[in-house]
């Protein structure tokens, strides 16, 4: 028997929309936006329901009819009978949801969606048993105002879910019988037979009324709010085309309701049997009254057949489900759920016999009350976090992570660097290489539904900083400069390069740094380093001069060396008297004029060695005296003569450490 089927309000507004909003889909195959090969997301719905039908006749009972007559009334009898038919449908069903990953990739672009359905081989069940009150009434019957409880079933059925031109489904049902006593005497016995028949539905007057259909819904792509899409057969597939998302998001494609109508036929009746023992009595009293009918007073059963038949089947219903559920006004209640103006359509096909079988949340809900549940298929997106906020120096390892979402878990990860395979883990941790890396990564979750593909490029670069001179002299008190130079190493990205900052270690108490610029672009600068003393001890120092990215975690320093020697200033004279001696080389000053500068120069070193430094001074002014002289008679030009007094670590430098 076919159950009555209650569509709820929560259904009516999307059969509505199936009903009214019908959009037509190409057959054409699928397209993509790249050759990539397609994934298929298959899932397994159990559509169903459970039903109570109420079942009731009565042939009589408060007065029987006659049963079994010859001439006259021999035997009265009626039966009645009030129940439930008790159905449990388990359509099964592997919908497969088939589209490209490579498609999610393109922000506000076609994502093609094809939709395939199928019902499952060999899963689909249906069991149903009729149960309920049955009251006998029969001449000579003393206690058959007792009403007794009756049940029929059938065992469960495995099937194909029947689409199309598919075969019908046959579910019997028989009960014990039930027997009959008079006097002790068995006289009839009653059994409850019953059939349920499946059938593929016929096309309906509207699309969505045949087959097997659903309700699309959409979320992340855009698409229309409320798709309706059907199926003829099994296997059929409906293309869908959405819009991908403007930035990559988990895509959620979701059928509801989703389902598959089927045409129900079924029949149940109480077949009534004379007992052997009640034939017997028949045929005795037959016997009885006709001795005196025949002239030798042979029994009549010789003569004639005294086998009675046994009493019409009495049906409780027969043929399409149509009478059964408009008796329980079901077909009503549908129509009125669907709303006008399909729902007078949509009622009538119901009364027709024809049931949409849904799919229910909780599987196999009750009708009434019934629950539609949803088909989700989630296509997950990923997003990758970690990613640097500018280039990063070269050696700094990065941390880049997979941030899935949608989809179901658990996922697995593929990383690829630069196109090649890299990674299977949600984390990696690598050292990129000088220039751009790129790190790509996808997520395939549970039912092997493949995220788009997010990707990052990391930019790389390398600076280096040297000085210039690599060594450098300056006095206990006085100053002197570096040039310092900042450069990209060749391989390096070119752009969005930070700043770097320049500092130097390692100088002796008493010197002072200064850069001027104190920063500049990685991509290359130049930089003047003062060193400033006052009072420094003399001698040797290695400096350390440092650039330095600041940014954490994605910078760094580089440095070089520099050496620095601090001089007294009657250590640096020599230097003045050196000077002089490759004046007199060069034929600029003579023997004797070289000679009288030097000895000046010399007298000064003892004096501050051993001597007053204001000895030292009256030397070094007369030393300048001459020099002066020299300048104003041509012997020696400006540049000449500023190479011994100036700079600083001339003689000038030298008074004024000492000082004069």
């Amino acid at each position: 028997m076919r159950p009555k089927t209650l569509i709820p309000r929560a259904l009516s507004l999307p059969l509505v929309a199936l009903l009214q909003v019908y959009l037509g889909f190409s057959s054409a195959t699928v397209a993509h936006a790249n050759g990539a090969d397609p994934v298929t997301i298959t899932k397994h719905a159990n559509l169903g329901f459970t039903a109570a039908i109420p079942v009731s006749v009565d042939t009589g009972v408060a007065s029987p009819p006659c049963l079994f007559s010859i001439g006259f009334c021999v035997f009265h009898g009626a039966v009645k009978f009030v129940g439930t038919v008790n159905v449990a449908a388990t359509l099964a069903e592997d919908i497969a949801l088939t589209y490209n990953p490579a498609d999610l990739n393109a922000s506000s672009s076609p994502l093609p969606v094809s939709v395939k359905y199928t019902p499952t081989p060999g899963a689909s069940s249906v069991s149903y048993g009729l149960s309920g009150s049955l009251t006998l009434n029969f001449d000579g019957c003393s206690g058959c105002s007792t009403p007794l409880s009756v049940s029929a079933g059938s065992t469960p059925v495995s099937f194909t879910a029947p689409m199309d031109g598919d075969a019908p489904i046959t579910i019997p049902g028989m009960s014990t019988p039930l027997t009959l006593l008079v006097a002790g005497v068995p006289i009839i016995t009653a059994t409850v037979t019953s059939s349920l028949v499946l059938s593929p539905a016929a096309p309906g007057t509207l699309p969505g009324l045949g087959g097997a259909a659903a309700v699309v819904h959409v979320s992340g792509a855009s698409g229309a709010p409320l798709l309706p899409i059907e199926w003829d057969s099994s296997g059929a597939v409906q293309n869908l085309s959405l819009t991908t998302p403007a930035s990559p998001t988990a895509v959620g494609v979701s059928l509801d309701p989703l389902l598959h109508w089927v045409s129900t036929a079924g029949s149940a009746e109480i077949d009534l049997h004379w007992t052997s023992q009640f034939q017997s009595i028949v045929s005795a009293l037959i016997d009885v009254l006709g001795d005196c009918l025949f002239p030798l007073c042979i029994p009549a059963c010789v003569f004639l057949n005294c086998t009675i038949s046994d009493p019409s089947p009495i049906g409780l219903f027969s043929g399409g489900l149509g009478p059964v559920y408009t008796a329980a006004g079901l077909d009503t209640l549908i129509g009125t759920a669907v709303g006008p103006p399909a729902g007078a359509l949509v009622a009538a096909r119901v009364a027709a016999g024809f049931v949409p079988i849904p799919l229910t949340s909780p599987p196999l809900a009750a009708i009434p009350p019934l629950s539609v549940g949803s088909l989700d298929f989630a296509l997950p997106a990923v997003s990758i976090s970690g990613v640097p906020a500018g280039v990063v120096l070269s050696g700094d390892a990065v941390h880049l992570s997979a941030v899935p979402s949608g989809g179901t878990a658990p996922f697995t990860f593929a990383w690829t660097k630069n196109g090649a395979p890299f990674a299977t883990t949600q984390a990696i941790t690598d050292t990129p290489a000088l220039g751009d890396t790129t790190y790509a990564v996808t997520v395939t979750d549970s039912l092997g539904a493949v995220s788009n593909t997010a990707s990052t490029v990391v930019h790389v670069y390398d600076f280096a900083v040297s000085g210039s001179p690599a060594s450098l002299q300056v006095l206990t008190t006085g100053s002197n400069t570096y040039a310092i130079t900042e450069t990209l190493v060749p391989g390096s990205v070119t752009s969005g390069l930070p700043t770097i900052g320049l500092s130097v270690s390692g100088l002796p108490a008493g010197a002072t740094p200064s850069f001027s610029p104190p920063s500049g672009s990685a991509g290359g600068f130049t930089s003047t380093l003062t060193i400033t003393t006052a009072g420094a001890p003399a001698g040797n120092f290695v400096l350390t001069l440092t650039g330095t990215d600041a940014r954490p975690a994605i910078g760094g320093s580089r440095s070089s060396t520099l050496n620095l020697q601090v001089l007294t200033p009657a250590g640096a004279i020599p230097n003045v008297i050196n000077t002089i001696q490759g004046l007199q080389a060069a034929g600029v000053l003579n023997k004797g004029q070289a000679n009288s500068l030097i000895v000046k120069l010399q007298h000064a070193i003892d004096s501050l060695n051993t001597k007053t430094d204001k000895t030292a001074c009256n030397q070094l002014q007369a030393f300048v005296n001459e020099v002066n002289a020299y300048l104003q008679s041509g012997k020696l030009t400006p540049a000449e003569a500023d190479s011994i007094l100036g700079g600083p670590l001339g003689i000038l430098a030298i008074m004024a450490a000492i000082p004069c």
